[in-house]
């Protein structure tokens, strides 16, 4: 019997390399229905912004990273303070006084350094929006302002780019995947005028499950698994123990996804 002489063909290194990854890495997740191989390709190719590295963004940013998802741009422009330690567990006291989105990176690298992290020591506006979300695959947001939260929004709503919306105050937490055709971010909130208003009392747990559940919902996006615009919005109240999905319709005239 003739013995294989083990030359590998042109790129066959790599691609082996690859696949060793692939299988070692995230062996735990391959199994999962609608994840797979396929879906892990899915996860390493796309391009991933959130917005904010605060309460929410901590778990979104680690379960993303740590799926493998393949460039994720890390938008915030706080300086870490001793108040945001509670629930901002990317950071230590070490970290206080520094720019939040440099440092989240820093340390999201030694969670995973094959990923593609880019920190953005910015806020997202009307003007630097679009540039923000070139090329994206998928918008988080985690933001703590409305301002930036309703440009992101706009943005992504005229790119064609699904937005995984999050916020919490309390014990209590609201989740969505939004995008055409509708409703968007301002249908859920159209009171609301988009002025900065103070920050909500939040307990670091229940941002890190309401978090854990954005993280979730946008891999399960980005693997082909969850649709944008089903017009339902999923509201969290950990005191109680409750989760419901409420209907939520597109809103006539609305200030970004009105025809």
């Amino acid at each position: 019997m003739t013995q294989g002489t083990g030359v590998r063909g042109p790129g066959s290194g790599k691609n082996h390399e690859a696949t060793t990854t692939l299988r070692g890495r995230y062996a735990r997740q391959l199994g999962i229905p609608g994840i797979g191989e396929a879906g892990q390709e899915r996860l390493a190719a796309a391009r991933v912004v959130v917005l904010g590295a605060g309460g929410l963004g901590f778990p979104v940013l680690t379960y993303l990273g740590a799926a493998g998802v393949g460039a994720i741009v890390v938008v915030d422009h706080d300086l870490v303070e001793a108040s945001n330690l509670n629930r901002q567990c990317l950071f230590g006291e070490a970290d206080i006084g520094q720019a939040k989105a440099a440092r989240a990176c820093a340390h999201l690298r030694a969670l995973n350094s094959t990923v593609g992290w880019e920190a953005v020591n910015d806020t997202v506006t009307d003007e630097n929006a679009g540039r923000l979300l070139a090329g994206a695959d998928l918008a988080v947001d985690c933001a703590d302002n409305w301002e930036a939260r309703f440009a992101l929004a706009a943005s992504a709503w005229r790119a064609g780019v699904p937005v995984v919306h999050g916020a919490v105050a309390g014990f209590e937490g609201t989740v969505a995947v939004l995008g055409p055709p509708g409703p968007c971010v301002a249908c859920l909130y159209p009171e609301v005028s988009g002025t900065r208003s103070a920050p909500p009392p939040v307990l670091g747990a229940v941002a890190g499950v309401v978090g854990s559940l954005m993280a979730t919902e946008a891999i399960r996006a980005l693997c082909g698994g969850r649709r944008p615009g089903r017009g339902r919005v999923l509201l969290l109240d950990l005191e109680r123990g409750s989760f419901d999905w409420v209907a939520v319709r597109r809103v006539s005239g609305c200030r970004i996804c009105a025809d």
